[in-house]
């Protein structure tokens, strides 16, 4: 695999960076009549939303500053004024994506780790967790996140650079950890064991594939989109290969 573009200089906007190493919050994009000046607050949303659809369209190394200047109708030293780099809007656009994945998924995280903190915790509910889990991952990615959002996890994930670790120390890295524990307990196993570890991914790869492979799924399924009510179709249909994954417990059981 061939090594991520350096994210450190900045593409066409020369400048200290202002947000280095704070969140970057989003406001939704404003809609001004074309004669209304624009806030900084809002010059910055208009900014971050058209920089998100860029590096979701083009990635990192092709997108321009020009390019997101352009998208967003904003003058392109506004770019180096509010966010001094290319490299620093994009990492504020991951950290964006990042926030409002771990408030979605938040709740039940907090839930999870609250009963998992609580005491010891039977197999039948740990695998009732692994639902609840699961199906928070699931909503957050298939009825939340925009398709801007999934490209650029996407892109992160095949080839991960500095904000991978921005990604993956939110609600992703979080989940993932409960969701090791949780199969551990359902299977009576270790959670250091690789063979855990595996299939906790693979529970959460049902989910990932109807995000990661939407076109194709969408295509054998004949449907045009994912809404509510095939939602809870794919919400069955994941539910049911985790009870066949956790099953197995009784099954290695039954053969020794």
């Amino acid at each position: 695999m061939s090594k991520s573009p350096s994210r450190t200089a900045a593409s066409g906007s020369p400048g200290a960076s202002r947000s280095r190493g704070r969140s970057v919050a989003v406001e939704p994009e404003p809609k001004r009549g074309k004669k209304e000046a624009l806030t900084p607050q809002d010059t910055r949303s208009k900014l971050m939303h058209a920089a998100m659809r860029v590096f979701a369209r083009e990635g990192f190394a092709a997108a321009s500053t020009r390019m997101i200047a352009t998208e967003s109708g904003v003058n392109l030293q506004a770019i180096t004024y509010h966010f001094g780099s290319k490299a620093e809007l994009y990492r504020g656009v991951v950290q964006h994506i990042a926030d409002a994945m771990s408030a979605i998924v938040g709740p039940a995280a907090g839930a999870i780790e609250e009963r998992l903190s609580a005491g010891a915790v039977p197999p039948d509910d740990a695998r009732e967790l692994v639902h609840l889990a699961l199906a928070n991952i699931a909503r957050a990615l298939l009825l939340e996140a925009s398709d801007d959002w999934a490209r650029i996890i996407l892109r992160e994930q095949m080839q991960p650079g500095p904000e991978f670790e921005i990604l993956f120390s939110s609600s992703m890295g979080r989940m993932l950890t409960m969701l090791v524990r949780l199969t551990a307990i359902a299977l009576d196993r270790d959670p250091a064991d690789t063979e855990t570890r595996a299939r906790a991914l693979a529970m959460l790869g049902q989910v990932l594939v109807f995000r990661m492979a939407r076109a194709a799924a969408l295509r054998v399924l004949g449907w045009n989109k994912i809404g509510k009510d095939e939602f809870h179709v794919l919400e069955r249909a994941i539910r049911a290969n985790v009870d066949a994954i956790l099953a197995q417990k009784d099954a290695e059981r039954s053969a020794s």
